[in-house]
């Protein structure tokens, strides 16, 4: 009876500190713990069965090397480079313990330094406050204000923007869509809480529309995955202000790469289909989802994206795999931005998996999926607005090139 009464004393934040310190105990490195439920079917993983699983991924991600030499590919349009990388990615989600430090290091094994391609600058860039943002632009331009359109990247919270895969995203577009990118490097879930993911989120957005050369005419805002619902929630605020009769600092296009936009699914026609297809780990989607959400329940709008409202959003351009788990989710979220009346591109890649953008360097079906991001950027951020030379000599006469920046945005 006390517990109970306990229990039901228990104030907000009393309940946000017993969340914080589950989540990090989730984020350790050695999670695989006796009594934590590590498998898709809730099976509880030993502490033995986790070493040895751990233990033993070289020789399985080795037997997948192999095997490519010999087995059948899973889909006709796939070589073998595109079929090794995503029977590894599959193995190592079968095999890991809920761990989010192994999760990113996963997925920053999906490219190597090697295959990002040259001719783009990179400069990294600290706001203040443990946020940072990486820019991205060709190396023909002599600063990052001459780019005739500006790209404004939100990442997935199980990623950086400092791994492999990202910056080599992160520089064929500004390549084929002649472009200067930005990578937010904002805090992540679960070490911190969503809310602070989205205020860094918004603060590096303020930042970035009153740095030379960007306006919200030029600037698209693009993410992928869950990174989805921190850019859709950020559209929202941006809208909401301007209704208010704030400024209109909406972006001219939203572009959404396989967006996980409801975190409640983890069944349903799309995943009994591709399930065996995709590199997407059930198991691995339930434990990221649970500590994104936080206190709030998985069908939020805040963290569900799918039950946001679109009305006076800007037109979308929405990248799905055909064989991507997610696939129902996304054309679901497709139909709902067309019944608020928004403009809306979906993208259905034939045979392709979640995320297949990261597997540019290994097959050219993925690479012309970053073409066609880059069709959508040229439409709707056309390079009218481009700054005159004199506009950006005076702006480089300012500093030292491209270190030129304005301070980011006091608080309050």
């Amino acid at each position: 009876m006390e517990d109970t009464q306990a229990a039901e004393d228990m104030n907000q934040e009393d309940a946000a500190a017993a969340w914080r310190a589950a989540r990090a105990q989730k984020s350790c490195l050695h999670s695989g713990k006796v009594g934590q439920k590590d498998s898709s079917d809730g099976q509880t993983w030993t502490t033995f069965e986790a070493t040895w699983r751990v233990g033993t991924l070289p020789f399985r991600l080795a037997h997948n090397k192999l095997a490519t030499s010999w087995k059948g590919r899973t889909k006709p349009t796939w070589n073998g480079r595109l079929e090794q990388a995503v029977a590894s990615l599959k193995t190592y989600g079968n095999n890991t313990p809920h761990s989010v430090s192994m999760i990113r290091m996963i997925l920053d094994s999906v490219v190597t330094s090697s295959y990002i391609p040259e001719g783009v600058t990179r400069i990294s860039q600290d706001l203040g406050g443990g946020l940072k943002v990486w820019w991205f632009f060709p190396e023909t331009l002599r600063h990052q204000a001459e780019a005739e359109r500006f790209i404004f990247y939100v990442h997935g919270p199980t990623s950086s923007p400092s791994s492999s895969a990202h910056r080599d995203l992160a520089t064929r577009i500004a390549l084929d869509a002649q472009a200067a990118v930005v990578l937010v490097d904002y805090r992540r879930t679960p070490e911190n809480t969503r809310e602070e993911s989205q205020q860094d989120i918004s603060k590096a957005f303020r930042w970035f529309v009153e740095q030379p050369g960007v306006c919200p005419a030029n600037l698209l805002v693009a993410c992928e995955g869950l990174g989805a619902s921190l850019a859709i929630n950020l559209l929202c605020e941006l809208r909401d202000e301007r209704t208010r009769g704030g400024a209109d600092l909406l972006p001219a296009g939203l572009v959404l790469i396989s967006p996980w936009v409801d975190l409640a699914e983890s069944s349903g026609n799309s995943w009994d289909k591709f399930s065996s297809v995709d590199w997407v780990s059930k198991r691995i989607q339930s434990f990221v989802a649970a500590d994104y959400a936080g206190l709030l329940p998985v069908s939020d709008p805040l963290v569900s994206a799918l039950h946001a409202d679109f009305k006076g959003f800007p037109p979308a351009y929405i990248s799905v795999g055909q064989c991507e788990v997610y696939h129902d989710q996304i054309v679901a979220l497709s139909e709902k931005m067309r019944g608020a009346d928004v403009i809306v591109e979906l993208d259905e890649a034939q045979d392709m998996v979640h995320c297949y953008q990261f597997f540019s360097c290994l097959h050219s079906a993925c690479a012309a999926g970053i073409l066609r991001i880059a069709v959508f950027a040229r439409k709707f951020a056309p390079g009218h607005l481009r700054l005159s030379t004199e506009q950006v000599d005076a702006i480089i006469a300012q500093g030292q090139g491209s270190d030129v920046f304005k301070p980011p945005p006091t608080e309050g």
